[in-house]
């Protein structure tokens, strides 16, 4: 079953607080070990720039719950078991969290051990494990942190990273397993340092799609489809920049598991899913389920994910200075070296870096931020919003602090707007391939 890891941590938050308590003192310990390791990483790795009330708070939290989870000899149990989970999939993806995300995935650790440490106080006697009131009050400390700075949307997208189960799909391949399959390919490429431009493109391309399906399954249950079809074309338009850079690479067909093999994957399941072509033009008259429509645009909700990957893959590009591009079709720049002139006079193809990637990356930024946006709506109209959001009756109210969805989704789609026409003018002069 595919999962993430704020639902991990939900079910973990369900299972300490469901009252009577069904757990024992050592799965309580179990899981706070496993919490505390996951806090301990997070500190270690840094939560702000410098030495900050922020950063000893959340090492001190880290100390006190590694210490609770050290108490009772470790047996197992459903605790214990999502706290590991949940701690690997931390440990797992600290390579790429910036401090953002590291102090999003804090607050939500923080809180998931005040449950358990809550869970193992009234379980014991009053006066029993004095540590666990340690932890609770640490936890409050991260709390009022949280309420006065919470987390942003765009951070939070690191905790709603898709997880596929382990080993090959068994039956049908739900769309919610293929974007996780996407993203997993994604991951892979990363790690071995082996995305080419062939795989950006496939990504944006299915994330483009993505967008456009849940348009249409939007539609066809008399939902808005506009901001989807706004974030479709930024991804539309990030796929067109891209084309007139290259790597000098070939693709290599049929590597199945590969990220163009993925990105196809997804997007076949999303054509079955939704069962028309993703163009609102073509679906006249036509109904889909409820069930389909809300899968479908599940999976647009995790595109924050995706665009992240893409992303810091652009970021990459401009420190490593792997792709090429023809000098004359670079942006303008002051004091031009004499190299780059002579090299727009012969027309030759020269390698990127920094600056020369800029358009790319203010478009894909863009796009970024318009399905983060969009993400954050539709968690709000499901009723599961990102803990930035949710109301102080589920969880602690953050949402003060958030910037307005509607009112960034808004201005982006007057930038991608201008952007799209600056890209039809250049292709008016200099034919590009689509994005597909």
């Amino acid at each position: 079953m595919v999962t993430t890891l704020r639902q991990l941590l939900d079910d973990l938050t369900d299972r300490a607080g469901s009252r009577p308590a069904a757990a024992t003192i050592e799965d309580v310990s179990g899981a706070l070990a496993h919490l505390g390791r996951a806090l301990s990483g997070l500190a270690e790795d840094g939560l702000t720039p410098g030495d900050s009330h922020r950063q000893r708070n959340a090492s001190a939290l880290a100390a006190a719950v590694a210490t609770a989870g050290r108490l009772w000899p470790h047996i197992g149990g459903p605790l214990t078991d999502l706290a590991g989970a949940a701690a690997d999939l931390i440990g797992r993806d600290r390579s790429f969290m910036g401090r953002s995300h590291r102090w999003a995935v804090t607050v939500e650790v923080a809180e998931v051990a005040d449950h358990c440490a809550g869970l193992g106080r009234r379980l014991l006697p009053e006066a029993a494990a004095p540590e666990l009131d340690v932890v609770r009050q640490l936890a409050a400390t991260i709390e009022r942190d949280a309420q006065a700075d919470p987390p942003t949307a765009a951070a939070s997208v690191v905790l709603e990273r898709l997880v596929p189960p382990a080993g090959p799909p068994s039956g049908e391949v739900t769309v919610l397993g293929a974007a996780a399959g996407l993203l997993a390919a994604l991951d892979r490429a990363r790690q071995a340092d082996d995305l080419t431009l062939r795989d950006f493109r496939a990504a944006v391309a299915a994330a483009e799609l993505t967008s456009r399906y849940a348009a249409v399954a939007a539609g066809m249950t008399g939902k808005d489809a506009g901001p989807l079809l706004v974030s479709g074309l930024a991804w539309q338009l990030a796929g067109r920049a891209s084309m007139v850079f290259h790597d000098g690479r070939r693709g290599a067909p049929g590597d199945r598991g590969g990220v163009v093999a993925s990105s196809q994957a997804l997007v076949r399941v999303l054509r079955n899913a939704v069962g028309v072509p993703a163009e609102l033009g073509e679906q006249h008259g036509q109904r889909t389920s409820a069930d389909v429509a809300a899968a479908v645009q599940q999976v647009a909700s995790h595109m924050p994910v995706l665009a992240y990957r893409l992303t810091m893959a652009v970021e990459r590009w401009s420190r490593t200075g792997q792709l090429f591009v023809n000098a004359r079709d670079l942006p303008p720049m002051e004091a031009m070296p004499v190299d780059r002139i002579q090299a727009v006079i012969a027309g030759r193809h020269v390698r990127t870096s920094g600056a020369d990637l800029g358009g790319l990356r203010q478009v894909v930024g863009r796009a970024a931020d318009l399905s983060t946006g969009l993400a954050d709506a539709l968690h709000r109209a499901a009723g599961t919003e990102p803990v930035a959001q949710r109301p102080p009756t589920d969880r602690r109210d953050r949402g003060a602090k958030v910037p307005g969805n509607a009112e960034r989704v808004l201005s982006r789609a007057h930038a991608v707007d201008r952007d799209s026409q600056g890209i039809r003018l250049l292709r008016a002069s200099r034919q590009i391939p689509p994005s597909r």
